[in-house]
């Protein structure tokens, strides 16, 4: 995504700053960012937070801040975040026809070389590259891997990568600074960190409709969700 679709810009400190101001708030989830085959979630927040800032950005993890308003207030590093990114991203969406029931930004910062596994979001994700570099990997046929019965029944626990999953099924894009990049709701995808730690700003979206009208997977999980109470995911609820 370039030109009027990004109507936003900010500059962030560098990443160490943002990592150590994260990582002094207890609800930040930091894992250890190992590759695999499905999410891997395990908490290492507690020896995270005892290494010196330079060793910590050194090694393998994964942040992931949900609720960014606190940091978004004087001598914080996102002063002045929601009125010149989400602001506008909103008042771009409005003039264009949509509307939503939820669309707020979450931080991810992964360490060099560190990965976010296989997986699908319940949420329409604008991801936006901030520091380092990612390869962000989606699926070229996403119905084959993960068809309306997968999708709508979703728990990352127990959604693993294919072993017959291939390079070739992938579509892959290298992602530096300033890079936008759009991903629907419930499309498989993984992304792995370069060779420095990376950070980007994920705007993320429920109840996304053009028009009055859901997107098609967005429409299928909130009929199953209608027909299935008992059995619906827990959809997020995040906000600023």
């Amino acid at each position: 995504m370039a030109g009027e679709c990004v109507p936003f810009d900010f500059t962030l400190p560098p990443i160490d700053r943002v990592v150590d101001e994260l990582r002094a708030d207890p609800d930040v989830r930091i894992s250890s960012g190992n590759k695999g085959n499905t999410l891997d979630l395990g908490d290492i927040s507690e020896k995270f937070r005892s290494l010196p800032i330079e060793q910590a950005v050194r090694s393998s993890f994964g942040l992931a801040c949900y609720r960014l308003g606190a940091f978004d207030a004087p001598g914080k590093f996102l002063h002045g975040f929601r009125e010149r990114v989400i602001e506008p991203w909103q008042a771009a969406l409005s003039r264009n026809g949509f509307t939503w029931t939820r669309c707020y930004p979450i931080i991810f910062i992964s360490g060099p070389g560190s990965a976010t596994n296989y997986h699908m979001d319940f949420s329409h994700v604008l991801a936006w590259q901030i520091h380092g570099h990612k390869r962000f990997c989606g699926l070229r046929d996403p119905d084959r891997w993960a068809p309306r019965q997968v999708r709508t029944r979703y728990l990352p626990k127990n959604f693993h990568r294919p072993a017959e999953l291939g390079e070739q099924d992938a579509l892959c894009y290298e992602m530096g600074p300033g890079t936008v990049l759009w991903n629907a709701l419930l499309t498989p995808h993984w992304v792995e960190a370069g060779d420095d730690a990376a950070m980007s700003i994920n705007v993320s979206h429920g109840g996304l409709r053009l028009n009055g009208k859901l997107a098609p997977n967005e429409q299928e999980l909130m009929d199953f969700i209608a027909a299935n109470p008992t059995e619906a995911p827990a959809l997020p609820v995040g906000g600023y």
